[in-house]
């Protein structure tokens, strides 16, 4: 089975007062985040993300977006 990588990349504000961007690209999909300052674009997508599957007891997935 082939490995896929994520990907993250911060995007500077084009103009004074707007966010930055932390756009996260996986197999999953994507994920863009808006944020005040670059040392917070910097630590969000410096962070690694787990994705946890629960069970419950009969069986059927619980935590799965649908």
């Amino acid at each position: 089975m082939a490995k896929h990588k994520t990907k993250t990349a911060i995007y500077h504000p084009p103009k004074s007062g707007m966010p930055y961007l932390v756009v996260t690209v996986s197999p999953d999909g994507v994920d863009v985040t808006a944020v005040s300052s670059k040392e917070e674009a910097r630590i969000l997508a410096s962070k690694k993300t787990l994705k946890v599957l629960v069970r419950d007891e009969t069986g059927e997935n619980s935590g799965e977006r649908g």
